[in-house]
């Protein structure tokens, strides 16, 4: 899960704001969730989808515009040896994708939602 999917809202002053809506959505869309965990710029959601162990990273991107940019992204934990010596689960990674979509169109004003580096 390599790409970050980028979206303009005002709904959220902070990264711990956003960290605490995408938190309760997520209990929605079958996760099973830690709380966010707070690591200098962004959170961290600790989580499992489909007995898959997941990672979901977000916060504010720095460009400047008239409405806030921000970013949130999921990586499977794998261990170093899985990494090497066997491929990772991309039906996974693809549903995870569509559900971090679907979450972040739900919010009331989000706009430019995209996927990128």
């Amino acid at each position: 899960m390599n790409q970050n999917l980028y979206f303009k809202t005002s709904k959220f002053d902070s990264a711990r704001q956003l960290s605490g809506y995408v938190y309760s959505q997520l209990q929605h869309l079958s996760f099973e969730t830690e709380k966010p965990i707070e690591s200098e710029y962004m959170f961290t959601i600790n989580s499992k989808f489909n007995g898959t162990d997941i990672d979901i990273f977000m916060g504010k991107n720095d460009e400047e515009s008239d409405i806030p940019l921000w970013q949130i992204w999921a990586e499977q934990r794998v261990s170093l040896f899985k990494k090497l010596f066997s491929k990772h689960d991309e039906e996974i990674e693809m549903l995870v994708r569509e559900k971090l979509e679907i979450l972040v169109k739900s919010i009331h004003d989000a706009s430019s939602v995209e996927w990128g580096i």
